[in-house]
């Protein structure tokens, strides 16, 4: 599965909805920011840290390629959290499957 990531707001941006029973598996990630911010990914918001603080800059981001074996995962039945140190606005996309 695809999602699209378009965040903004300082703290705590849901990328992929929960799905019962199941844990998102990020297989693949791409992010861009617009100015200075700190980015982490999370299992649920304002919840389990998934990676550590990625330390962006303006017009900077980075390309996590395709890894078979996933590079982090949620809880099951838990959203994947996008936590933003301040109000900057990010793009990118995410591979991901449901396990």
């Amino acid at each position: 599965k695809f999602a699209a990531i378009s965040a903004s707001s300082s703290g705590n941006n849901t990328l992929v909805a929960a799905v019962t029973s199941k844990k998102i598996r990020v297989l693949a990630m791409s992010l861009m920011a617009n100015g200075t911010v700190n980015a982490k990914m999370q299992s649920g918001a304002s919840g389990t840290d998934l990676t550590g603080l990625y330390y962006l800059i303006a017009n900077t981001g980075f390309v996590l390629p395709f890894n078979p074996a996933g590079w982090f995962e949620t809880a099951a039945t838990t959203l994947l959290n996008l936590n933003l140190s301040a109000a900057i606005a990010v793009g990118g996309c995410l591979t991901y499957i449901e396990v």
